[in-house]
C-alpha cells in the first residue's frame, strides 16, 4: 500500500479555521486562501520578504542589511531577503547549533510580565464590578420597574473603561514582545530567511484584546438598535402628541447615535478582518523551517 508523501516544506500542512460569525463570508474565505496558498518557492519567498520588510522598522532593516549585503534602498533589502528565503524554501535550512537555545532565551526576556500582570489585574477588577452589578440587580427592590438598578450606569462605564484599558495594555505588550523577538532575529545572520523558532508564535493574543474585539462590536450593535428603537418611538409620540414636541431633538439625537453605533460596529468588524489577514501573512513570513529535536520522555 502506498502512502501519500507530505507536502513540500514551503507549503502549509493545514490552515487554521477562519472565524465565523460576523467575519464569515468573503473575508473569512480570503484569510483561508492566504493560509492555504500553495505558491512556488520564488513566489512564497517574495511574498514573505515583502511582509517582513514592512514589518521591520528602519533600524532593524539597517542592522540586518549588513548580513544581506543590501544597500540602503528598501527594494534592495526586499530582493536580498527574498533570495535568502528562497534558498531555505528550496534547499532547506542548515542546522544552527545554538538557534533553539538562543530563541528560548529571547522569548524569556521578551515576556513583558509587568504589562501582562497589569492587564490581568484590570480584567479581574472588571469581573468584580460585573459580579457586583449582578448582585445589586438581584437585591434591587425596584427590579420589577427597571431592568437595571439605579447605580448600574457607573458600574457599566467602569467595566467598559477597564476592558478598553486592558485591551490597550495587552496590545502594547504583544507589540513590544514582537519587537524584541524581531530584534533578536535581525542580530543573527540568516535568521529571517530561516524563520523564527518560537514556542509561542509572534503576534500572540491576550485576554484583553480578545474580549474587546469579540464583545465590542456586539455591544455597539445592541446599543445602536436600542437607540434607534427608542428614538423612533419618541419621534412617533411627538408626531401624535403636540405636547411632546420638545422631545423631537432628543429623538433625532437618539436615532443619529444609533446609526453611528451601527456604523462603528461594522467598521470594527472590518478592521478586525484586516488584522486577522495581516496576522496570517506575518505568520507565514516568520514561519520556521528548521527541525526541532524530539521531546525527551524521560
Amino acid at each position: 500500500m502506498t502512502t501519500t508523501p507530505p507536502p513540500p516544506r514551503h507549503l502549509p500542512h493545514g490552515a487554521p479555521d477562519a472565524p465565523g460569525g460576523l467575519l464569515a463570508g468573503r473575508r473569512a474565505a480570503r484569510i483561508r486562501a492566504i493560509a492555504n496558498s500553495s505558491q512556488l518557492p520564488e513566489e512564497r519567498a517574495l511574498a514573505d520578504s515583502m511582509v517582513m520588510t514592512a514589518w521591520l522598522t528602519a533600524a532593524q532593516r539597517a542592522r540586518y542589511a549588513v548580513s544581506l549585503r543590501a544597500g540602503s534602498q528598501v527594494e534592495d533589502f526586499m530582493e536580498r531577503l527574498a533570495d535568502e528565503r528562497r534558498v531555505v524554501l528550496e534547499e532547506g535550512a542548515d542546522p544552527v547549533e545554538d538557534e533553539l537555545a538562543s530563541a528560548a532565551e529571547a522569548e524569556r526576556a521578551a515576556r513583558q510580565l509587568p504589562l501582562r500582570v497589569l492587564e490581568g489585574a484590570l480584567l479581574l477588577v472588571a469581573l468584580g464590578l460585573a459580579i457586583a452589578l449582578v448582585v445589586l440587580g438581584l437585591r434591587a427592590d425596584d427590579l420589577s420597574r427597571s431592568s437595571l438598578p439605579p447605580s448600574a450606569g457607573p458600574f457599566l462605564i467602569g467595566i467598559a473603561a477597564l476592558v478598553i484599558v486592558a485591551a490597550v495594555i495587552g496590545t502594547l505588550a504583544s507589540r513590544r514582545r514582537d519587537r524584541s523577538l524581531l530584534d533578536w532575529a535581525v542580530d543573527r545572520p540568516g535568521q529571517l530567511g530561516r524563520g523564527l523558532p518560537m514556542r509561542r508564535p509572534l503576534q500572540g493574543g491576550s485576554a484583553g484584546p480578545a474580549i474587546l474585539s469579540s464583545l465590542g462590536p456586539a455591544v455597539m450593535v445592541g446599543l445602536g438598535i436600542i437607540a434607534i428603537c427608542v428614538g423612533a418611538a419618541v419621534l412617533l409620540i411627538t408626531l401624535l402628541s403636540p405636547d411632546a414636541a420638545t422631545m423631537t431633538t432628543a429623538a433625532l439625537w437618539s436615532l443619529g447615535g444609533g446609526v453611528l453605533a451601527l456604523l462603528l460596529a461594522v467598521l470594527a468588524v472590518q478592521l478586525r478582518g484586516r488584522r486577522l489577514e495581516q496576522v496570517v501573512r506575518r505568520e507565514r513570513a516568520a514561519e520556521w523551517f528548521g527541525d526541532r529535536p524530539p521531546a525527551d520522555d524521560s
